[in-house]
C-alpha cells in the first residue's frame, strides 16, 4: 500500500479522481451541494493535496510555492462564509483576492525585474484570471437551470487545471504542475459522477458559490505563480491556460437555444468549448518543448 501512495501518478491522478468520484456520491445522498459540511470536505481535501505535494505550511514563508498553502487558507476562509454573507459580494471579494494574491507573489520580480515578454504574459494571466473569476463568480443560479449550468464552474477549473498543469511541467516547474494535476483529477472525479447522474435522467448537483471561489481560487494562484516565475514556460501557452473561466461565461444560456433538444449532449458541449484555450495551451506548451528541453534535463 505506502509504495502504490508513494507512487507520483497514485497520488496525482489516482487518488484525487478517486476522491471526487466519492465527494460526488456523499453530495448525491448524504448532503445538499449548499451546506457548508460538503465545502468543508472540499477544503479538506484541497490542504491534503497541498500538504501532499507542496509540504507543511512554512513560518514564514520565503518562497512563491510556500506562499500557496496560506492562500489556499485564505480561499477557504472566504468559501466558508455563509451564503447569505457572501451573496453579490462575492464577485467583490475575487478581485480583492486575486489582486493581493498576483501581489504577495510576485512583488519581487514585479519589483525588480524589467518589463519583459514573461513579465507581460505574468501580468495578462493576472488580469484575465481575476477577469474570468469575477465574471464567473458573479453568475447566480438559475431559477430552472439547463442541464449544462452545473458544469460550466467545474469545467472551467479543470480546464484551467489541467492545462496548467503540464504548461508547469514543461516549463520545469514541475511541483505546481503536480498540484494542479491532482486538482483536475479531484474535479475530474465530481464531474464524471454528476454527469452520469444526468444520464441517469437525474439533475447534476451544482456548486455553491464557496465551492466555487475556493477551487477557482487555489487552481487560479497556481497558475499565477508559475507564470510569474517559471521562466522556462510559454507564454502563450499561460495565457491560454487562463482562459476557461471567461470562456464558461460566455457559453452560459447560448447552448439552450442553439441545442434545445440535446439535453444530455450539451454538458458535453459546453465542457469542449470551455477547453478549447485549454487544449490550445496545452499544443502549444508541447511544440515548445517537443523532447523535454524546457524540463532542464538537456
Amino acid at each position: 500500500m505506502s509504495a502504490v501512495l508513494g507512487n507520483p501518478m497514485a497520488t496525482t491522478a489516482a487518488l484525487p479522481l478517486l476522491l471526487g468520484i466519492a465527494l460526488a456520491l456523499f453530495a448525491r445522498f448524504a448532503l445538499p451541494p449548499a451546506s457548508p459540511v460538503l465545502t468543508l470536505f472540499w477544503a479538506v481535501l484541497l490542504l491534503f493535496f497541498y500538504w501532499d505535494t507542496l509540504g507543511p505550511p512554512v513560518m514564514p514563508p520565503v518562497a512563491a510555492s510556500q506562499k500557496l498553502i496560506y492562500l489556499a487558507f485564505a480561499g477557504i476562509v472566504i468559501g466558508l462564509l455563509p451564503e447569505r454573507v457572501l451573496g453579490r459580494r462575492t464577485s467583490f471579494l475575487a478581485v480583492i483576492a486575486f489582486a493581493v494574491a498576483f501581489l504577495w507573489l510576485g512583488w519581487r520580480r514585479l519589483a525588480g525585474a524589467s518589463p519583459n515578454l514573461q513579465m507581460i504574459a505574468a501580468l495578462a494571466v493576472g488580469l484575465l484570471t481575476l477577469l474570468g473569476a469575477a465574471m464567473l463568480i458573479a453568475q447566480q443560479a438559475s431559477r430552472s437551470p439547463p442541464a449544462e449550468e452545473p458544469f460550466l464552474a467545474p469545467a472551467a477549473v479543470l480546464a484551467l487545471s489541467l492545462s496548467g498543469a503540464i504548461v508547469s511541467v514543461l516549463g520545469a516547474s514541475i511541483i505546481t504542475g503536480q498540484l494542479l494535476g491532482s486538482l483536475a483529477a479531484l474535479i475530474g472525479g465530481w464531474c464524471l459522477m454528476q454527469y452520469l447522474a444526468t444520464l441517469r435522467g437525474g439533475a447534476a448537483a451544482s456548486w455553491s458559490k464557496g465551492v466555487e471561489f475556493l477551487l477557482l481560487y487555489a487552481a487560479a494562484t497556481a497558475l499565477i505563480q508559475v507564470a510569474l516565475l517559471a521562466p522556462k514556460t510559454n507564454p502563450a501557452a499561460l495565457i491560454l491556460s487562463s482562459l476557461p473561466p471567461i470562456v464558461a461565461v460566455l457559453v452560459r444560456g447560448r447552448l439552450q437555444n442553439l441545442l434545445p433538444g440535446a439535453r444530455l449532449l450539451r454538458p458535453l458541449v459546453a465542457g469542449i468549448l470551455i477547453a478549447i484555450p485549454a487544449m490550445l495551451a496545452i499544443v502549444t506548451a508541447i511544440v515548445w518543448a517537443p523532447h523535454g528541453a524546457a524540463l532542464g534535463f538537456s
